[in-house]
């Protein structure tokens, strides 16, 4: 048991309800303390006081909000669907020069256990630490035939949305100025912006955890056929890369429908979200009568 684990997470207003549900089912399952760093994109007052409220009975953290707007997040190219504010852990070493090891997390992500379990995981020599898509041939053959012809990684190419990090080595090898440099030199060609930009950083040069600390539900059959002797997957982390469950019914959406529910936030993202929800039974039902409805419109 650790005295206290230190987690980064970036979100906007838009987000807080998910950003709840993270540190709610990660309280949940953890007995350490944890020190949560949010790193804030305007989350406003109002929910804010629904995270306090929804995490009241937790009494092993410290949730701490750090003002983006003071980074120059503006510098980055604004990329489709995604917020400037996912350039923020950038910024980590900078916000907490004097930690050691951390770990980052998105927030379209549910715990299912202690997290020390992750935070435990040594990096050796390495600076980062991060769980392969090797499963999944788009991202890295794009990045490495429109993006940086010199990546060498090939399927070792790593998923962002969950990473240990050391914050030492970071600012040593100046790990943060690099990152910067690399996006704006690339920002008319990155295709998963920040994610693309630590795959070519750190190309081949990170530690490869294990898959249950960043599981991928829409990947799994993905993930199956890839590596067959692998076996099913425990996770201790289920991260939504595809599908939103907050969205519509996906693969593991009951997980996080489990959290949410716990939340002040679960009445706010059921009438917010409820015109897109897709039940189960309506899908089998659409797809015995030949009809595939359409669920893409959850992007726009």
């Amino acid at each position: 048991m650790h005295s206290s684990i230190p987690v980064f997470l970036a979100c906007d207003d838009n987000y807080a309800p998910f950003l709840c549900t993270t540190m709610y089912s990660m309280l949940m399952h953890t007995k350490s303390n944890i020190d949560f760093y949010v790193m804030d994109g305007g989350i406003s007052k109002k929910n804010k006081k629904l995270i306090m409220q929804s995490l009241k009975k937790f009494k092993h953290k410290n949730i701490r909000y750090i003002d983006m707007s003071k980074f120059g997040l503006n510098r980055f190219p604004n990329l489709k669907h995604y917020s400037l504010n996912t350039f923020s852990r950038y910024f980590i070493p900078e916000i907490a020069p004097n930690l050691g090891k951390v770990i980052y997390i998105d927030v379209d992500v549910i715990i299912k256990g202690d997290i020390a379990e992750l935070y435990s995981e040594d990096l050796g020599k390495y600076a980062v630490g991060a769980v392969l898509e090797d499963f999944y041939v788009g991202n890295y053959t794009t990045l490495k035939e429109k993006i940086w012809p010199k990546y060498r990684g090939g399927d070792q190419y790593f998923n962002a949305g969950v990473m240990l990090l050391d914050i030492q080595k970071f600012i040593k090898n100046k790990y943060q100025e690099k990152l910067i440099e690399l996006t704006i030199q690339l920002f008319d060609k990155l295709s998963c912006p920040d994610q693309d930009v630590f795959n070519i950083l750190f190309d081949g040069k990170f530690k490869i955890l294990d898959y249950r600390y960043n599981f991928m539900p829409d990947h799994s059959e993905m993930l199956k056929k890839k590596h067959p002797e692998r076996g099913e997957v425990k996770p201790l982390v289920i991260h939504y890369t595809g599908k939103k469950p907050w969205k519509t019914q996906s693969i593991r959406s009951e997980d996080f429908d489990e959290i949410l529910q716990q939340t002040k936030f679960a009445k706010l993202v059921k009438q917010k979200f409820s015109a897109y929800l897709v039940s189960s039974a309506q899908l089998k039902k659409y797809k015995l009568l030949g009809i595939l409805p359409i669920l893409s419109i959850e992007d726009k």
